[in-house]
Formats: structure tokens, C-alpha cells, sequence
């Protein structure tokens, strides 16, 4: 009986999955369908009402564009930034593992305490910011950083990149490991100088890093919530309100379940059909790079 078991096993490998799968569909699949269902309720009847008041809700339109605001804030600078701490520790310099260590300090620091440091350097009256950037001449005056309507959202996407960024440098530099150093030889033989070699070598090795790194950090980006959350909650006057903070206060703070699943699950689709673009592109770089 027990050999009899075991073979069922061997020649069925998705029994193996039966525990995950099991997990997956008590916390993914069982929400996710719950708040599908509760999106088309509205006063106790199926309606697809909620979806109509979403599209010309004019706050969610703003939040969407905000989303996205936020995305074209921190993925830029944070690819470029991680690549280039990721390529300059990559070199053969002394104390290297020193500074791979103290340039993964941000990245273990929980977000939350991220949040309350760079808050109080954040602030307009007292922040360590303002002194610095006044007694080096760079500002003339104090700034409101996050309580103004059009600093606040670059700056805490600023907060964010600095955060996210050695995640970016740990998985380039992975990839540059990868890479044998005799290709850079033969490249410096030729002449080429350390730019030629970032621009014809690094970056065509790394496409491959550069779409599971683009594709991850993207989602992470367009569902980020501590961030916003813990700097200004969406302010002043909600002008840095992400669809993220959006569905937080519309269902928490107001309870409007339904309206608020109807506005997770159309954020749900608009982000599975960015990730799908970022494959698609990713698909095309790739091959052309080949």
C-alpha cells in the first residue's frame, strides 16, 4: 500500500503542490473573489454601478494619475542608481565588502522607521534638510518639503528610491558576477574606455537581470502604500493621494467596502496590464540583444 502511495506520487508531481496551492486559494483566490463579488453589490442588488461612479469619480482619476506620477519618480532613478553603486562596487577597490555592507543598510531598515527619519529631516521648522542645504547657500529660505503641493510627492518618492535602490544594486551586482572578467580585458586592450565598456558589454550582458529587476520593481512601485502613508497620508489636501491610499481611506476610514473593492479591482487590472507590457517589451529588448 505504502509502495503504491509513493508511486502515485512519483508519476503525479502536482500533489506535491496540493499544500501551496491549498495556502494560495485560503489567502489569494478566496479575497480575491470575495472582492469581486462584493464590487458588483450595491444596495444590496447586482449592479454595476460602483464601476460607473469610479470612472468619473474625479479624486480616483487624480490618485491613478498620481500612481502613475510616482512610478515615473522612483523606477528611473532607481535602476540608474543601483546600476552604477552596483557597477562602482563591482570594481577592485579596498574595503569592498565594507561598503556593500553599508550600501545595504537602507534596504533592511524597515520602511516605517525609513519613514519617520526622513520625516524629521523632512520638516519645515527643524529638519536637519533645510539647516544643511541654508548654510551651504543652495536654498534661500526654508522649504515646506512635504507639506508643499509640489514638492511633496517627489520628495517622498525620493524616500522611496533611497530605500529601494541597494535592492537594485544586490540584483545587478548578482548579474555582474556573471560576467567574466576576461571580456573587460580583451575591451581594454582594444581601447575601449570605462563608458564604452558600461554601454557595449555591462548593460547588453545584464538585459536579462534588467527585466525580472524592471518587472518587480514596477509592481512594487505602483502598490506602494507604506511610503505615502507614513510621510503625509495622501496630503496636503490629499494632492499626493495614490490609488493605494485611495482604497485604504474609502474602505477603512469610510467604510465603503464595496467602493473600495471596486477601485482595488480595477487598480488590479490596470497593474497586470503594465506588468504584461513590461514582459512584452522585455521579450522584444532581449531578442534584439541576442
Amino acid at each position: 500500500m505504502k509502495k503504491s502511495t509513493n508511486r502515485i506520487v512519483k508519476e503525479q508531481p502536482i500533489l506535491y503542490l496540493l499544500p501551496a496551492l491549498l495556502v494560495l486559494a485560503v489567502l489569494v483566490f478566496v479575497p480575491l473573489m470575495t472582492n469581486i463579488i462584493k464590487s458588483f453589490s450595491y444596495k444590496d442588488s447586482f449592479s454595476l454601478a460602483n464601476y460607473r461612479r469610479l470612472f468619473t469619480d474625479k479624486q480616483f482619476l487624480k490618485d491613478l494619475k498620481n500612481t502613475f506620477a510616482w512610478l515615473l519618480y522612483t523606477l528611473p532613478f532607481e535602476m540608474v542608481l543601483g546600476l552604477f553603486i552596483a557597477i562602482l562596487l563591482n570594481m577592485k577597490i579596498r574595503f569592498q565588502k565594507f561598503f556593500r555592507t553599508l550600501f545595504i543598510i537602507p534596504w533592511v531598515i524597515p520602511a516605517t522607521v525609513v519613514c519617520i527619519i526622513w520625516k524629521w529631516m523632512y520638516n519645515a521648522d527643524y529638519g536637519i534638510l533645510n539647516s544643511i542645504l541654508m548654510k551651504l547657500h543652495i536654498i534661500s529660505k526654508y522649504q515646506l518639503w512635504l507639506a508643499s503641493a509640489q514638492q511633496s510627492l517627489p520628495c517622498q518618492a525620493a524616500v522611496y528610491v533611497w530605500k529601494i535602490s541597494p535592492f537594485v544594486m544586490i540584483m545587478y551586482l548578482s548579474g555582474l558576477q556573471g560576467i567574466s572578467p576576461d571580456i573587460y580585458e580583451a575591451a581594454r586592450i582594444d581601447g575601449a574606455n570605462w563608458f564604452v565598456q558600461t554601454f557595449k558589454i555591462t548593460i547588453p550582458l545584464l538585459v536579462s537581470v534588467m527585466r525580472s529587476v524592471i518587472l518587480v520593481s514596477t509592481i512594487w512601485a505602483l502598490n506602494s502604500f507604506v511610503y505615502v502613508y507614513s510621510l503625509t497620508g495622501g496630503g496636503p489636501a490629499r494632492v499626493s493621494e495614490t490609488v493605494q491610499i485611495f482604497i485604504y481611506k474609502t474602505g477603512i476610514e469610510q467604510f465603503k467596502f464595496e467602493y473600495s473593492a471596486t477601485a482595488a479591482n480595477v487598480f488590479l487590472v490596470i497593474v497586470m496590464i503594465v506588468a504584461l507590457i513590461n514582459i512584452k517589451v522585455g521579450d522584444k529588448t532581449e531578442e534584439k540583444t541576442q
